[in-house]
């Protein structure tokens, strides 16, 4: 098994640290934020906020953004500066075009890249059975599905380098529509006077299924948490590369165009490390004035 250094061990990537650490793989893993390093310096696992002296044949990245990946990677103090990283695998949500440049800045290191985004949310991540879309070499792959395997239930390579992200910013495209579309039609429903509970079965037995209705809505709105894990300032950002992917694809997408509109207002007006969850409450708080459908009691049919 293959010595990894494991940076960004926040939320998600800490849960998926410590799978890898009760799978007995040797790990080390870097934060800039000591709470986070807490737990492995705990279990006696080389911990720090700098890169470049910690051990680890490949590197797993899980932080915000593409800029982050290349600093923790190439900046003062990164992994592949003081010493040879035979793999990097990225499994933040970045930029396709960024991660391809950076496996062309790694080769003339001999480091191979893979990006190998996730999707599951927090749920998944803490129960070892996130998705794992995986770009890059097929013999890379080959030697590291099995640190992958520790942290996901499904791994699957889609192609070179760069496809992962491709796939997960569009991925996260279709969440945001789901998440938004079920949240109008809950919010539509109760005003009729219908049980938000018996919608979301009725939805999720139904065409109208979707990870909204089965795991988003009933588990962190209807509870009032709104606590899913995902904030909105990086839900957006995720929109934007599928939004600047179509403008490469010369696409039209008017769908994509409304939704980033959407979500980033929804940021604007909730503030961006609000959970996307959320909108929820932006949503419902659209509700018309006096003389609207709840004025006097359920609205009747038509």
């Amino acid at each position: 098994m293959d010595s990894v250094l494991f940076i960004g061990a926040g939320r998600m990537g800490g849960l998926m640290a410590e799978h890898l650490a009760d799978g007995g793989v040797p790990l080390a893993v870097v934060d800039l934020a000591e709470e986070a390093l807490a737990p492995f310096r705990a279990r006696g696992l080389p911990a720090a906020t700098r890169a470049a002296d910690l051990p680890g044949a490949v590197v797993i990245t899980m932080l915000p953004t593409d800029r982050h990946v290349r600093d923790a990677l190439l900046g003062p103090g990164g992994a592949c500066t003081a010493r040879t990283r035979e793999v990097v695998i990225d499994m933040s949500t970045a930029a396709p075009s960024s991660t391809i440049a950076l496996a062309g800045d790694l080769a003339g290191r001999g480091t191979a890249v893979l990006d190998a985004p996730v999707s599951g949310g927090m749920a998944r991540a803490r129960a070892g059975t996130l998705t794992a879309m995986v770009g890059g070499a097929p013999d890379a792959f080959a030697r590291v599905r099995p640190l992958l395997d520790r942290m996901c239930g499904e791994v699957i390579h889609v192609g070179p380098v760069g496809s992962g992200h491709v796939i997960k910013a569009l991925n996260n495209y279709l969440s945001a529509a789901t998440l938004w579309s079920a949240t109008e039609a809950l919010i539509v429903g109760e005003r009729f006077g219908l049980d938000p509970a018996t919608m979301l079965k009725v939805w999720s037995a139904g065409s109208g299924t979707s990870h909204a209705t089965q795991v988003k809505l009933p588990n962190h709105v209807l509870t009032g948490t709104y606590d899913f894990g995902q904030t909105l300032e990086l839900f957006c950002k995720d929109i934007s590369i599928a939004a600047d992917l179509a403008r490469r694809a010369e696409a039209e997408t008017p769908t994509l165009d409304a939704l980033l509109a959407f979500w980033s207002a929804a940021r604007d007006r909730l503030g961006g490390q609000e959970d996307i969850t959320a909108i929820a409450r932006l949503i419902g708080d659209s509700r018309p004035e006096a003389g609207s459908m709840l004025g006097g009691g359920p609205a009747e049919p038509a």
